[in-house]
C-alpha cells in the first residue's frame, strides 16, 4: 500500500497509438502488483499506474468506528474521482505528461535469465499485434467494485485467494510506504478490516455473494473478468496465465 503519489513531468508516448489499459485487481496479497510490476519489466515501452498512489492524504483516511484504526482498505480513503480523471485523462491524451512518481517499490524480477529470454520471446513473437499499441497496467486491490471504475479497462485480470492464504501472506509483510511515513498494520488488521471490506466491495461479483464460490455472470460475461486463482501459484506461472490471456485478447 502506497498513498498519494506525486506527479512529475515524463512522456507518455499514445499519438498515432492505441492506448490499452489492462486491470490487475484483487484482494491484498494475492499477486496482482507483484505481476503487473513483472509485466512491466518485460514488456518495453509499457507503463504502470497503482491504485494505491491515489490514496487520500494520510491524515484524511477514514477512522474505524469500531476499532478507531485507521481503515486503508475501504472505498472511501481512495480519491476515485482523481483516479478516474487520470485514467480518462490518458486515454484521451489530456495527461500524457502527467506520469505519476509513484512510491511503490520497483521490481525485483526474481525470474532466472532462461524464464525472461522465454518470455521476451514470447512477447517478442506478437510483435506485429504491439507495433501500435502502449500497454498501461493498472494496479489496484478495488478496481471491480463499480462498474463506472470496471469500465475503464479494456481487459480485466481478477486475482484472488483462500482467507488464510491472503492472511499468512499479509501478515509476513513489515509494512507500507506512505507519504506520511511508514504503515504497519495493527494486530488483526487483516481479519478485522482487510478481508471483511474485500467482501463488502466484491462480493457482488461471486454466486451467492460468496467470495469463496465461483464468479458469477455478471464478473465474466458483463465485465469480462479473467480469473486467476493464486493459492500457490510459481511466479513464473504468475507471469505466465496473464500474459497468455493478454497476447490473446490483443490478437
Amino acid at each position: 500500500m502506497t498513498h498519494n503519489g506525486n506527479f512529475q513531468q515524463s512522456s507518455i508516448p499514445i499519438n498515432n497509438t492505441k492506448l490499452v489499459l489492462i486491470a490487475l485487481s484483487g484482494p491484498s496479497s494475492s499477486g496482482k502488483s507483484t505481476t503487473a510490476k513483472a509485466l512491466h519489466k518485460l514488456f518495453k515501452g509499457s507503463k504502470v499506474v497503482h491504485l494505491d498512489d491515489f490514496y487520500f492524504p494520510d491524515d484524511e483516511i477514514p477512522v474505524d468506528p469500531k476499532t478507531n484504526e485507521q481503515n486503508w482498505d475501504c472505498s472511501d480513503a481512495i480519491d476515485f474521482e482523481k483516479f478516474a480523471d487520470y485514467i480518462n485523462g490518458l486515454k484521451s491524451n489530456k495527461t500524457s505528461t502527467a506520469q505519476i512518481d509513484s512510491l511503490e517499490d520497483e521490481a525485483d524480477l526474481q525470474l532466472s535469465r532462461e524464464e525472461i529470454n522465454h518470455f521476451s520471446y514470447v512477447i517478442n513473437s506478437y510483435k506485429h499485434v504491439l507495433n501500435d499499441k502502449v500497454i498501461v497496467f493498472v494496479d489496484g486491490f478495488m478496481l471491480y467494485h463499480d462498474d463506472k471504475i470496471s469500465s475503464l479497462f479494456d481487459i480485466r485480470l481478477f486475482f484472488h485467494a483462500k482467507y488464510e492464504t491472503l492472511k499468512t501472506r499479509r501478515e509476513s509483510r513489515a509494512g507500507y510506504n506512505t507519504v506520511g511515513g511508514f504503515w504497519v498494520d495493527p494486530p488483526e488488521y487483516f481479519s478485522r478490516m482487510v478481508w471483511p471490506e474485500y467482501i463488502k466491495s466484491h462480493r457482488h461479483l461471486f454466486e451467492k455473494e460468496d467470495v469463496n464460490l465461483k464468479l458469477n455472470s455478471h464478473a465474466k460475461d458483463d465485465l469480462e473478468l479473467y480469473d486467476i486463482q493464486n493459492e500457490d501459484l510459481s511466479l513464473h506461472d504468475l507471469i505466465d496465465l496473464p500474459l497468455k490471456i493478454i497476447l490473446d485478447k490483443l490478437e
